[in-house]
């Protein structure tokens, strides 16, 4: 691996792979080729000047960040941490204990793996994003970062225990003219070592391994196709295909077009009967479209996924293409949430979902961070319990008394819903006469029916030292927040809550995303949020909070 020569502190600088470059152009290639190529088209649309030319002059600055990134870019090992510089006229240097370092993200994408390389990002905690991202190392670089990390871990425990030892005589403490027991202070404060491996490792123990049938199953209850053809949709639209699809159909040379058009003539001619068949037929066609692209994409992204348990918590490894390894620390999980959609339910299978702290959020493709908030993406129901004990150890049984919420719940919830059903209905008055009263009546009915089954669903629960809270009817979802992970309890009343007699009671954990299904209590009796509230905020700092 290059290196550099010894920095002033004596340690060694280390530079990324010289295919960073290609790598990092790439990546940014990916995020500006939509706007090159609009400003293209609109450059040669409004002033003639060639779509080529627009692209070439936006590229330039692109290679040359790649470039200068790349010669400025440097890391070294010190003795308690990474140190890790880069910029030219704007440098920075970032300097991250062994010890703060909670996992090591490897990502190795077809290229990676041809080139053999690797992607790397480094997870604090400390925030959304990751402290770094290098790319791309070296095979042997990452097995070096691998081992100094836990080299550094290993001194930091061994220097904890020596404290420990020194601070407790005869596990006594002194404290005034009182002498207390004391709790080891190394058990509590050491961090065990990670092992951090890009592909599955015999270490560990499996906890969770999903084979190509569970991900079919998978594919076919998500329907992640619809999301596959809505982007190239928009795709298509952005780049004009249609227009030149449309020409090429109906271009005078084509057949298509002339065959298309006689074969709906004569669908059209045989009835009324004979096109609703041909019109849910394409439909028909169309969702199963859908669905083997749902299932194509499973199979791809999710390709041999497992969950393993280690000391240092859980380790996910997956990806056929892009290979994906991912670690969540036992000890930064703070909300566990149960997904069940009505698929799922006629199925008998569930999800399951974590939320850290730190560690980026979900939803982008290609790196790991959606599955440390998706653990699960499928799990047969009769396993829940022995897989939600690996996450939550303190965790008796899931089974679980939900409490009610108020009973006033139902009235609030069906007049807003009878109000929105009324203004849905107003529009067709006006379209449909007398038919209006129907359709009015039909909405009023299924408003009912949907405050019943939704506050039916509301529930929440004690158990274990932790608050669980459940909501949904169609997609349902359970969270379970430990009492140790509570940063705040918040009590809400509107005028129409306090009128009511009723508050909502929301808990923040430190791992709370704005999308996340969070511990917020709605319809709760007054009394009953408050003894909650008084409860939880006491059991909260009664806890030393758990990072």
């Amino acid at each position: 691996m290059p290196s550099e020569p010894a920095a002033s502190s004596g340690a060694v600088e280390h530079r990324l792979h010289p295919l960073s470059v290609g790598f990092w152009l790439g990546s940014q290639l990916r995020r500006a080729i939509l706007p090159l190529i609009i400003g293209g088209a609109s450059a040669n649309f409004l002033g003639g000047v060639e779509m080529r030319f627009v692209l070439l002059i936006g590229l330039i600055p692109l290679v040359v960040g790649s470039v200068v990134r790349y010669l400025t870019f440097r890391y070294r090992y010190e003795e308690a941490e990474l140190v890790i510089r880069s910029g030219l006229l704007f440098r920075r240097e970032r300097h991250v204990p062994y010890a703060r370092i909670q996992n090591l993200d490897a990502v190795q994408g077809v290229f990676h793996r041809v080139l053999g390389v690797v992607e790397v990002k480094l997870q604090t905690g400390g925030g959304e994003e990751p402290e770094a991202t290098l790319t791309v190392l070296p095979l042997p670089a990452l097995a070096a970062l691998r081992q100094r990390v836990r080299e550094g871990k290993r001194e930091v425990a061994g220097d904890v225990a020596v404290a420990g030892n020194v601070a407790v005589a005869g596990d006594v403490a002194v404290a005034g003219d009182v002498a207390v027991a004391a709790e080891p202070v190394a058990a509590a404060t050491a961090e065990p070592p990670v092992d951090l491996t890009l592909a599955g490792s015999e270490e560990g123990r499996t906890l969770l391994h999903l084979p190509a049938r569970e991900l079919l199953l998978h594919g076919l209850l998500q329907n992640r196709g619809m999301v596959l053809i809505a982007a190239a949709f928009g795709l298509a639209w952005e780049l004009g295909l249609f227009e030149r699809a449309s020409e090429w159909v109906a271009g005078e040379e084509s057949w298509i077009g002339p065959a298309v058009e006689g074969v709906a003539a004569d669908v059209v001619a045989a009835g009324v009967l004979a096109t609703m068949a041909a019109i849910a037929a394409l439909f028909v066609a169309f969702v199963i479209f859908a669905r083997v692209l749902s299932v194509a994409w499973t199979l791809v992204r999710l390709h041999d996924y497992r969950v393993a348990r280690s000391e240092e918590g859980l380790r996910a490894t997956f990806g056929m293409l892009t290979q994906v390894a991912a670690t969540i620390p036992l000890r930064r999980v703070q909300t566990v949430t149960i997904h069940e959609g009505p698929l799922q339910r006629r199925a008998g299978r569930v999800a399951v979902g974590v939320q850290t702290a730190g560690g980026g959020q979900a939803g982008q493709p290609g790196n790991a961070d959606p599955h440390r908030h998706q653990l699960a993406p499928i799990l047969r129901r009769e396993r829940l319990s022995e897989f939600l004990r690996e996450v939550i150890p303190e965790l008796e049984a899931p089974e679980v008394g939900w409490e009610p919420v108020s009973p006033l719940a139902f009235r609030r919830v069906a007049r807003g819903t009878c109000f929105a059903a009324t203004l849905a209905a107003v529009p067709l008055y006006f379209t449909l006469g007398a038919w209006g009263v129907a359709f009015h009546a039909a909405f009023l009915a299924w408003a009912v029916f949907y405050a019943r089954r939704y506050v039916d669903c509301l529930g929440w629960a004690l158990k274990d030292d932790m608050v669980w809270f459940r909501s949904g009817w169609l997609w349902r979802r359970a969270t379970i927040a430990r009492y140790t992970r509570i940063q705040v309890v918040a009590l809400r009343a509107s005028p129409i809550d306090r009128w009511r007699g009723m508050a909502r009671l929301r808990v923040d954990t430190a791992g709370a995303g704005a999308a996340s299904h969070k511990v917020d209590i709605p319809f709760l009796p007054v009394d009953t949020a408050r003894n909650l509230r008084k409860h939880l905020a006491s059991e909260a700092a009664r806890t030393a909070f758990r990072w």
